[in-house]
């Protein structure tokens, strides 16, 4: 069992801490001075008085073996109260109490029947299946409910690896302390089940009654986040949830804008007015218009140039754009001044916009469109290499590389397609 590992485990470490706390005894105390050995006797020598028998020496006395039934027990509480007596940490009791239990409600899981007879129409396998996915949550429900019982908090394992192996959640819940991180994602995945079984249940067609279940399930997740978070880590936690999934779905970027973190805290809190992602993944909205959607977009950017002000929303729309981000990265890389990485930008775009119309007239004959497109090339060049100096060569053959189709011919069927 992974409970008794994890017991031998710590043994086996206190029996090692004990053996080198006892070698640095013995090297590292002063020595004493040697005693000189006492007078011999009769008894000492092993020589009995006149007229009595030699005592025979006193048995040794076997330590008692550690046995592993003295400890375990299938109460929970006493299994606890006799780890407790052993002084066992307590992190080490958490561990191994919940692995108990992980291995006691993975064996009842298993022991459900999974497989349907053939015979049987797609009907019945739908409710077998979703009868079995009731049961399975049942069982979730009541092993999450024994853990918090037992440890007094929500704690689940597989959550607690993933804080310590995923560099984004670690990211999105470094601000708190490791135990209270662990808790927050148990928490969220006793939720996320929940949320699970209400559209399982509904078959995923939800009607009013399931989005009040859910809506009622939300309500739920924020009063026991609000008893385990202090409300400045609540709204903390809602906000990297809210920056971290609007910006990724809604593709907004802040290269060189000079978003502060205080700033980005309040795009963050102004976007929940678009979508507010904290509470839409329990009930999402509905009946919104496409048009509804466009003016919320629509105020959240007036919102962001009020905050940004002219000069910097011009950067922040700059950033939109995958080409801009590119030559920005480069920029970053050989040490550019933002006015060049924005000069590059706009030389970029000034160039394809007129190699564009070039290819796109139809009064230039094909030999007229590449003499004109070769000398919009070689002028481009010309001022890229004054713009970057020694850093010439490098963006040429990374990010660069556009200039070579500059003076591409045009797309025939482009060509054939004009007026």
């Amino acid at each position: 069992m992974k409970s008794r590992s994890l017991l031998i485990l710590c043994l086996g470490l206190n029996l090692l801490l004990a053996g080198t706390l006892f070698c640095a005894r013995l090297f590292l105390s002063p020595p004493k001075p040697a005693a000189l050995p006492p007078a011999p006797t009769f008894q000492s020598a092993g020589i009995a008085a006149k007229g009595e028998a030699a005592p025979a020496p006193a048995p040794a006395r076997p330590s008692d073996p550690f046995v592993w039934r003295s400890i375990e027990s299938a109460d929970y509480h006493q299994y606890i109260a006799n780890l407790r007596a052993m002084e066992c940490p307590a992190w080490l009791i958490r561990d191994i109490i919940v692995a108990d239990i992980d291995d006691l409600y993975q064996g009842r899981e298993r022991s459900e029947p999974v497989a349907s007879p053939p015979w049987q129409g797609a009907d019945r396998r739908r409710a077998k299946a979703r009868a079995q996915a009731g049961k399975k949550y049942a069982l979730q429900v009541e092993k999450r409910a024994l853990v918090k019982e037992l440890l007094g908090y929500e704690w689940d394992s597989h959550a607690n690896e993933i804080w310590n192996q995923d560099l984004a959640v670690s990211l999105l819940l470094g601000f708190l302390p490791d135990d209270k991180a662990s808790q927050v994602l148990a928490l969220a995945a006793k939720y996320d089940e929940a949320k699970q079984n209400v559209r399982e249940d509904a078959n995923f067609i939800l009607i009013d009654e399931d989005y009040a279940r859910l809506q009622a399930l939300y309500n739920g997740f924020v009063a026991d986040a609000s008893s385990l978070l202090s409300p400045g880590e609540l709204d903390e936690l809602q906000l990297r949830i809210q920056a971290q999934t609007f910006f990724l779905a809604q593709d907004i970027h802040f290269d060189g804008t000079g978003v502060n973190d205080a700033e980005l805290h309040t795009l963050a809190r102004l976007s929940k007015n678009v979508q507010d992602v904290f509470r839409n993944d329990f009930v999402e909205d509905r009946n919104i218009s496409e048009a509804e959607q466009d003016r919320r977009k629509a105020e959240f950017d007036r919102q962001v140039k009020v905050l940004l002000g002219p000069e910097r929303y011009a950067d922040y729309q700059r950033a939109q754009d995958p080409g801009f981000r590119e030559v920005f990265q480069f920029g970053q890389k050989a040490n550019l001044a933002k006015a060049t990485t924005v000069k590059l930008y706009d030389a970029r775009n000034a160039a394809e916009e007129q190699a564009g119309k070039m290819q796109a007239d139809p009064s230039l004959s094909p030999e007229e469109q590449a003499a004109a497109l070769a000398v919009l090339k070689a002028a481009t060049a010309r001022n890229l290499s004054a713009l970057l100096g020694n850093s010439y060569s490098e963006y040429i053959g990374g990010p660069g590389q556009w200039l070579q189709n500059l003076a591409a011919p045009p797309n025939p069927q482009a060509q054939n397609s004009a007026p």
